[in-house]
């Protein structure tokens, strides 16, 4: 560990990312204004400064994300990519613990049982990523590269370990990629099209519903804060000036992102509507992977599982029929494989 913390400080790691990332990492709105900021809310954002900065890590960034990428990135996060290194001995998610994205990561890698270690980066000061360009959560050190996208790194993983089942099992390998147009190949794609059509629908829908849902008004957005705060990194002094400042701030920005995401009627009957598609999306299986999670459905656990600490979870759970696959996932993702927290 110490070897490799030292070549992070002396060499800027190879970055895997792209604009596309981030919408499927965990950003800051506080970063800086955009084309889609109304000047008002960043005026406000002068004043208050950086104490409400790790709830804004719960929202989807709205601007690109500038990083070292000596090689292009994939364009589409959701696509295979085309160059594998194999399965990774060594990860490292550099997190906010309750950030959504990073919990999907995090959920991919305690499904799969891939041993990982986390270090909480801190939402003021962000001095875990001074080796680093790139500034959002999560990133993820694969061995000696870093991906910077949520949905990226899943894709990626999920490739390695495909890969390398396909090695141990040559001639099922072989026949499951039959010849072209045969029935498997065919039956293949069209899951692979209905996984990635959710997987977008995650990214998309839920993650939006699910975050307005937590500060839509001041009682849950201090709730949602001390739940932050208790979980996060901050200092004696930051935790309580981020609790109330950044409570107040993001039920004021949350109210602007309703309109923004095109939002309509009450918050709580619309985070229903969206827990309803899912089970309708279901079909009468336990999972979107039909017997067993997929992509889909890993990522949509994670979403939920990151504000298990809130009326909003609660709610979820007691009104709508998730809760039943929630279990499931539950169930399918057993013990977290994570060896250590920094």
């Amino acid at each position: 560990m110490l070897r490799r913390a030292t070549a992070l400080l002396q060499h800027q790691r190879r970055l895997s990312t792209s604009s596309v990332a981030a919408l499927n990492s965990c950003s800051s709105l506080l970063q800086r204004p955009d084309s889609e900021s109304p000047s008002y809310v960043w005026a406000l954002l002068s004043v208050l400064g950086g104490t409400a900065v790790l709830g804004a890590s719960l929202l989807p960034a709205s601007a690109a994300a500038e990083a070292a990428a000596p090689e292009p990135a994939a364009l589409d996060p959701y696509a295979a990519p085309a160059r594998l290194t194999g399965v990774p001995k060594d990860i490292t998610v550099y997190q906010y613990e309750v950030c959504p994205f990073c919990n999907k990561v995090k959920a991919f890698l305690d499904y799969h049982k891939l041993p990982y270690i986390t270090v909480e980066v801190s939402p003021l000061t962000k001095s875990e990523l001074k080796w680093s360009d790139y500034r959002k959560v999560p990133l993820v050190m694969l061995d000696d590269e870093a991906v910077g996208d949520s949905t990226a790194v899943i894709t990626r993983l999920a490739a390695e370990l495909k890969e390398a089942k396909q090695d141990d099992q040559p001639s099922k390998a072989r026949s499951w990629f039959s010849s072209r147009g045969s029935p498997a190949r065919d039956s293949a794609a069209e899951s692979g099209q209905d996984e990635e059509r959710w997987r977008r629908w995650v990214d998309e829908r839920l993650v939006r519903v699910v975050t307005v849902n937590i500060y839509r008004n001041l009682g849950e957005s201090y709730q949602t804060f001390k739940y932050i705060n208790d979980t996060g990194k901050f200092g004696m002094f930051e935790g309580p000036a981020t609790r109330t400042t950044g409570a107040t701030m993001m039920w004021f920005i949350a109210r602007r992102l309703v309109k923004k995401y095109g939002i309509q009627g009450d918050l709580r009957e619309e985070l229903y509507a969206v827990a309803a598609e899912w089970v309708q999306g279901l079909a009468d299986g336990q999972f979107m992977g039909g017997g067993a999670p997929n992509l889909a459905d890993i990522s949509a656990f994670g979403v939920i599982r990151s504000i298990t600490g809130t009326d909003t979870f609660m709610d979820l759970m007691h009104n709508t029929k998730i809760s039943e696959w929630y279990e499931r996932m539950m169930a399918a993702v057993g013990d977290s494989s994570r060896l250590l927290a920094k």
